[in-house]
């Protein structure tokens, strides 16, 4: 069983979350919510960023960054399900991601 540590305001633990869902693989993984301001909790020690979402995999692996995790995902369920297989798309989808995640920090009403 894999453990998503995650937070419900999390935009990236929901993008990963809704991708357990798309990929049918909710069952393999148990959902922990994590609180990585709280100096206490264990998020700090599983991810050396000590960020949102991280996944442990069964062998204790500990992946973190949503797309990581979400390549991983796709993996598991026989690839190309949610990330294209094929290179110009795989490519395409990539720098699509990129400028999203650019956009969305350069963008946030707290620095116009």
């Amino acid at each position: 069983m894999m453990i998503l540590r995650s937070s419900p305001p999390s935009p990236f633990g929901r993008k990963v979350k809704l991708a357990l869902g798309i990929l049918g693989l909710e069952k393999d993984v148990t959902i922990e919510k994590s609180d990585p301001t709280d100096v206490n909790d264990t998020i700090r020690r599983q991810n050396p960023l000590g960020k949102i979402p991280a996944l442990i995999i069964e062998d204790g692996t500990v992946l973190y960054d949503s797309p990581v995790i979400l390549e991983y995902f796709d993996h598991r369920a026989g690839g190309g399900k949610i990330i294209p297989q094929d290179i110009d798309a795989r490519l395409k989808s990539l720098h699509l991601a990129g400028a999203v995640r650019w956009n969305s920090g350069c963008r946030h009403p707290s620095r116009l």
